[in-house]
């Protein structure tokens, strides 16, 4: 007995220590399951977070000054390393969660993102986690068929791409696509 009040008092020390911010708070850390079904229990039962909410909290030992996304944009070797911090960060993510909100879909509608891995997919997912709803990620390299596939298993209401492709070919010489002035990608939405 003396070992569960141990492992609960440990594994509610770590949760804080991370500063997890739980919406609906756990019955306990682990509930034992006897059924045979899941034989290592259930971790925190009856919970309910938000993780997008936890990356923009601030505690402790994260303040709204920090710096916490580094990036270079693409093709831009020479110029310096951009910085965002937790107070930018969490004003892009609102101002694009409320944005999704205002389109009134329904709670835990699907929505894809069709995008490189760059400084804005990172806060368009943590704006559809914060608003409540299902990330569909598509890789940026597929195709108009094989991103249809990932749209129509998911039932995505909405989509998120990006309206101008910058590439190098092997020849080191920049091909573009903008696709307002080629609009390619209307077919699929």
């Amino acid at each position: 007995m003396v070992w569960k009040i141990v492992f609960e008092v440990y594994w509610r020390t770590i949760l804080d220590e991370l500063n997890i911010i739980f919406s609906v708070p756990p019955k306990c850390v682990l509930k034992k399951d006897t059924s045979g079904d899941n034989t290592g229990g259930n971790w925190l039962p009856g919970a309910y977070l938000n993780p997008a909410r936890n990356c923009l909290s601030n505690s402790a030992k994260k303040r709204s000054d920090d710096v916490v996304i580094r990036w270079r944009n693409e093709g831009s070797d020479d110029l310096p390393v951009n910085a965002m911090t937790l107070l930018e960060l969490r004003s892009h993510v609102w101002l694009t969660a409320h944005a999704l909100n205002a389109l009134g879909l329904e709670e835990e509608s699907a929505i894809a993102i069709d995008m490189p891995m760059n400084v804005e997919s990172v806060i368009i997912y943590l704006a559809i986690v914060l608003a409540g709803h299902v990330v569909v990620s598509i890789a940026d390299s597929f195709s108009p068929r094989e991103i249809s596939t990932p749209l129509k298993i998911s039932k995505a209401k909405a989509i998120f791409t990006q309206q101008k492709v910058v590439a190098k070919n092997i020849n080191g010489c920049k091909v573009s696509v903008d696709f307002m002035e080629n609009p390619l990608w209307l077919n699929l939405v």
